[in-house]
């Protein structure tokens, strides 16, 4: 077993769920950092992660960008803590320099940076059609011309299947109960189109069972 499944499963053993499954832990953060990787990111890219929790892939993202670049936004401010100590060093922290910031309405201008790619993973699992929206709109105000906005979704297969609820759902800063959403692919695109966005869908499933999509300007 690698160090950093290990740590993660020591994390878990002494502070319970994290909002993210234990047993993949690694291939997970390794496969979104693998994706980002096949869609252009460079050490010098500045990466935006919304939904950074514990850190499951901004292990492998603060380890590879240079520093300074990765910003993550998370409202449990307790899991970040967590995955700072138990995942990575004082030496990377120090010289790496990631940024936090723990609001909970997806700001997006709190870093005051424009970003080459915006990474959600199983955020979209668990949050409103408004906030994808304000995501969106977020990154219309905070990417580079070329930037890059990947998303992972469970689409919905009927149309009681697609969330229609304003609130998240699922473990957060403010919950302990688990439970995930769909949201309707043709919503998404017409979410984008209407702002001036397009979308794509990418190929496979994830280890978590989970859909990607690309997201750029036209």
């Amino acid at each position: 077993m690698s160090r950093v499944q290990t740590r993660a499963q020591e994390m878990m053993d002494e502070h319970g769920f994290l909002g993210v499954p234990r047993e993949t832990f690694e291939e997970a953060g390794r496969a979104q950092m693998v994706r980002l990787l096949n869609h252009g990111l460079l050490p010098e890219s500045k990466v935006l992660d919304i939904g950074s929790g514990c850190l499951r892939a901004a292990y492998w993202l603060i380890r590879f960008l240079d520093p300074g670049c990765y910003c993550g936004i998370e409202p449990a401010r307790r899991r970040v803590e967590l995955g700072r100590r138990y995942l990575l060093t004082a030496d990377e922290l120090e010289s790496k320099r990631p940024r936090f910031d723990f609001n909970a309405g997806f700001d997006l201008s709190v870093f005051a940076t424009r970003f080459d790619f915006f990474l959600a993973y199983s955020i979209w699992t668990h949050c409103s059609k408004l906030h994808i929206e304000t995501m969106l709109d977020g990154f219309l105000d905070y990417s580079t011309p070329t930037g890059v906005f990947l998303a992972s979704y469970l689409p919905a297969t009927a149309a009681g299947d697609d969330y229609m609820g304003d609130s998240w759902v699922g473990t957060s800063h403010e919950s302990d109960e688990p439970g995930v959403i769909r949201h309707s692919l043709e919503w998404i695109g017409g979410a984008c189109t209407r702002k001036g966005l397009t979308l794509s869908t990418l190929q496979g499933i994830d280890c978590d069972s989970q859909y990607w999509l690309r997201v750029e300007r036209l």
